[in-house]
């Protein structure tokens, strides 16, 4: 993405649009199709989630903030044209399910008051949940039927990234935690004998909760490294008291040391591969694209950089610059189009 942001940037130092009163509140225009300010505060501020510090942001790092966002909404609008014409679209169902899935790992009203706390609206917010699911779109419908793997790449990456498919020795253990401790000793007594241990965990009582965990022996937390090491398995170590409640572990099993061989280990090579080729063709495409498009930039967004950065001194109107692009500009008057705004 960085020699793409570079492009984008060089572009900017010579873009600029006539400040047209009907064009107020539009920062750029990537082929006609407008690009608003609230767009690009809007992105920055849910790029910015969470983010907290005493420091006022200066005008140079705002700035290089800015120029990052405007140009990932530079993308997401060749997308689009793309998507476009290719006949391929993001339905509001599909908008909806995503919306669902991602407010499921939200307890009670945590989503609404993030936004709120964030000043985010809830409509900005789908806006871009659906140009986020046009990427994935794009990727999927448009890019990947393009890219194929031979076997022969996948064996060669197997060859010369073998220590990737090594894996070393762990342990394949139950954890049990519960705030009270005979159920939690009750639990593993039932665990360390059961054939099927899954079977034993859902008789067991709502408030004792129990995780299966497979870990490298070298990556374990020091006090469970000691209880296991006396362990054997089938076998529990002592009830520990934790910010959890009380928690045990039961040892189900040692699981020895492996090399994952061609065949097994065909599906992470392809994953790997495969997204390395999509990447990579995305950077292709969009390169021709920037440099093919027109791509119009307003001397409004620095004017609101210094704004947003508390200037004590008023910032004179920038002067309208002439007209640039990546493509000559239109002679024909440059009409103001109108766009979906925000």
């Amino acid at each position: 993405m960085r020699r793409v942001i570079l492009i984008l940037t060089l572009l900017f130092l010579v873009a600029g649009c006539s400040q047209h009163p009907e064009e107020k509140g539009v920062v750029a225009r990537v082929n006609g199709k407008p690009i608003y300010l609230k767009e690009l505060e809007s992105r920055y501020d849910l790029n910015n989630i969470g983010w907290v510090s005493g420091i006022i942001p200066s005008v140079e790092s705002m700035s290089e903030e800015y120029g990052n966002v405007l140009s990932e909404l530079i993308v997401y609008k060749l997308v689009g044209d793309a998507l476009e014409a290719e006949g391929l679209s993001v339905s509001a169902e599909e908008v909806e399910k995503e919306e669902a899935a991602i407010r499921a790992d939200y307890p009670d009203d945590l989503f609404e008051r993030t936004l709120t706390e964030e000043y985010i609206d809830i409509e900005v917010w789908r806006l871009f949940l659906k140009r986020h699911l046009e990427m994935k779109l794009f990727f999927n419908d448009v890019l990947r039927p393009k890219i194929s793997l031979t076997y022969q790449e996948a064996e060669q990456y197997y060859k010369d990234n073998l220590s990737e498919f090594y894996i070393p020795e762990r342990v394949h253990v139950l954890l049990i935690r519960s705030n009270d401790r005979k159920a939690v000793l009750r639990s593993s007594v039932l665990l360390e004998k059961a054939e099927d241990w899954k079977k034993v965990v859902e008789t067991l009582p709502s408030d004792v909760v129990v995780r299966e965990l497979k870990l490298k022996k070298n990556r374990l937390p020091h006090q469970w490294a000691s209880a296991l090491q006396q362990l054997k398995p089938k076998t529990s170590s002592n009830i520990s008291t934790t910010a959890y409640g009380y928690e045990q572990l039961v040892l189900l099993s040692v699981l020895p040391e492996k090399l994952l061989g061609p065949s097994q280990a065909y599906a992470v090579i392809e994953r790997v591969l495969i997204d390395q080729k999509m990447n990579s063709a995305f950077m292709d495409w969009l390169e021709k694209q920037v440099t093919s498009a027109q791509i119009k930039v307003t001397p409004l967004l620095s004017q609101k950089l210094h704004e947003k950065n508390n200037d004590e001194n008023p910032v004179d109107s920038a002067p309208i610059q002439e007209e640039a692009s990546a493509e000559p500009a239109d002679e024909s008057g440059g009409e103001s189009e109108d766009g979906d705004g925000i």
